[in-house]
């Protein structure tokens, strides 16, 4: 699958520039103001160990907003509506366990609204080895949102692939 949005395919390449013959990037090797262009967009995402648990550094401006929460210093298990958090934390989940790079193409239900967007998912690591930080970009369609009950699809319809 490929990457459709401009800025999510930049910070890909970006990603891969900072991997430097590595399997993964380190959180230090990431500039915020070389992504400045997706910072808003972004979630910066600590994974904890024993038991598995995922907190959120950061929680763009963007993306708090069209959320209308903000999880900045939470966990993800503390998202607000609880089939969102059951997918969130099973992406998170998964990108651990894999360590590859994901592209999700997903569909959600804010404020009544189907939305659609595309999100990248990135690992990061501070021994190279375990995954231990987790980047999500997301950036929404940017056609108008559909109305729930206008043929929208289901809360959680999604596609993802590894990159």
């Amino acid at each position: 699958m490929h990457i459709k949005d401009t800025r999510l395919h930049r910070l890909y390449e970006y990603w891969l520039q900072r991997k430097s013959g590595r399997r993964f990037p380190s959180r230090r090797d990431i500039d915020p103001v070389e992504i400045r262009y997706i910072l808003g967009w972004v979630m910066l995402i600590d994974a904890v160990r024993d038991p598995v648990r995922f907190r959120v550094r950061l929680h763009g401006t963007g993306m708090a907003t069209e959320a209308r929460y903000d999880l900045t210093g939470k966990f993800i298990d503390e998202l607000p509506h609880p089939e969102y958090r059951d997918y969130a934390i099973g992406q998170c989940k998964r990108l651990i366990a894999s360590g590859e790079p994901l592209l999700v193409h997903h569909n959600r239900m804010l404020d009544q609204r189907s939305r659609n967007y595309e999100a990248l998912w990135l690992p990061f690591s501070e021994d190279d080895c375990t995954v231990t930080t987790l980047l999500c970009a997301l950036i929404y369609d940017a056609e108008p949102p559909l109305r729930a009950g206008s043929g929208a699809q289901s809360l959680l319809s999604s596609r993802s692939a590894p990159l």
